[in-house]
């Protein structure tokens, strides 16, 4: 397929890799993306939101752009009574993606721009930038909210309504999942979405053990990563942790993550604390680390528990396969889009700790946990850049053939 009419091709993001606070799967998406893309002799440019300054510079072969939010952002929240802080400052980084992308533009026109749908971060530019663009939904938020069980607050409210002019007024949109595309058919301003799978690929060569030796090396762990919250399912897995740990008085439990406020606790790791009562002590609190830290920690582990209420073929499902790891994932959350049942994986209901807990010691006690490991580890390889950059090429290609 002929890729020559792309060629310098932008991508705004709230977060990247280059920068310290991130935790999301949605830097390491565009990073493993740009890095695909150069690696095919694109010229690719990454907007992210920065909290050290306004620098440009080469990362791995990608022109990243540090935007900083405008000194008027406080001033805005004072005139709004901090009723809707959020809000202005995404608002805000939309208006500063447009002024960066509207600079890279005019040194070198750009042939395609990705957006997020997630902080509509590429609003300001889908009203004003005349440049081919798409956006990529991650998620949608009323219903992430209303699975959390966040209070209908205005600065709440107003970023809903954002993001569902976002989908308005952005002609091409695609999806990673099935599941994800078929919730936004029913619920967003949309009529037409693809499904374009996520390219997964170990970007890390040289990996840093340290944490797993520090922390976990000679332990018989099953592994939970990502942010504590309720939409990953975590409440529901230290509820159903005793249980397990109970029957199987080896194991240990390595929770790696964010922690997060939730309706439920002002800290989910207190919270798994006082539900683990005294099994505390075989389960392994790690903060969020970066892959070169966590892929040791993943390969490790003898299990992966993932038991999202709500979730969207989530990079850990994907990367843990691809790794040659047994994911026990969630009916109804995308994972039954590349997990079979007792073949390459195991599926259980959402939010219903009992069953979690016996279908943990269903899969830890297999017989069968190295060759499933092995069918996950051949079930990843559809998600490979071979396979899925071209789809996402030839969508591009549509995308700019039809905006000229």
């Amino acid at each position: 397929m002929s890729t020559s009419n792309i060629s310098r091709i932008a991508f705004a993001t709230p977060e990247y890799v280059t920068e310290n606070y991130f935790d999301g799967g949605l830097a390491n998406y565009i990073y493993r993306l740009a890095r695909a893309l150069v690696e095919l002799n694109h010229e690719v440019h990454v907007v992210t939101l920065s909290e050290i300054d306004a620098s440009e510079f080469p990362h791995d072969g990608v022109n990243v752009h540090r935007i900083l939010t405008s000194k008027a952002w406080p001033t805005i929240n004072r005139l709004t009574r901090y009723r809707l802080t959020s809000t202005t400052h995404l608002l805000d980084l939309s208006f500063q993606v447009y002024r960066k992308l509207k600079a890279i533009n005019s040194q070198g026109p750009l042939r395609l721009v990705q957006f997020p749908n997630c902080s509509y971060c590429g609003l300001a530019s889908m009203c004003f930038l005349k440049v081919p663009q798409l956006m990529r939904a991650s998620s949608f938020q009323r219903l992430w909210h209303e699975t959390t069980g966040l209070p209908r607050t205005m600065d709440l409210v107003a970023q809903e309504k954002l993001e569902a002019l976002t989908f308005r007024l952005c002609r091409y949109v695609f999806a990673p999942s099935l599941t994800l595309r078929q919730t936004l058919l029913e619920h967003a301003p949309v009529t037409q979405i693809e499904v374009i799978r996520t390219p997964i690929y170990l970007e890390n060569k040289e990996w840093d053990a340290s944490v797993y030796d520090e922390r976990l090396a000679g332990k018989n762990y099953l592994l939970f990563f990502g942010r504590f919250e309720i939409n990953k399912g975590f409440h529901t897995l230290v509820r159903a942790l005793p249980k397990f740990l109970a029957q199987q008085p080896d194991a240990y439990a390595a929770l790696v993550g964010r922690d997060m406020r939730t309706p439920l606790a002002p800290s989910m790791i207190d919270y798994a604390r006082q539900q683990l009562g005294k099994f505390t002590d075989r389960v392994v609190f790690i903060d969020k680390v970066r892959h070169a830290q966590l892929y040791p920690i993943i390969s490790g582990a003898r299990l992966v528990v993932l038991p999202s209420l709500i979730d969207n073929l989530p990079n850990a499902c994907l990367e843990s396969m691809a790794l040659g790891k047994v994911v026990v994932g969630t009916l109804g959350a995308s994972f039954d889009e590349v997990i079979d049942e007792g073949e390459n994986g195991f599926l259980v209901k959402a939010n219903d700790p009992e069953r979690l807990a016996e279908k943990i010691c269903q899969a830890w006690t297999s017989p069968r946990l190295a060759e499933i490991g092995r069918a996950a580890k051949d079930k990843a390889q559809e998600f490979s850049p071979e396979r899925t950059i071209p789809v996402l090429l030839k969508y591009y290609e549509t995308v700019i053939q039809e905006f000229e």
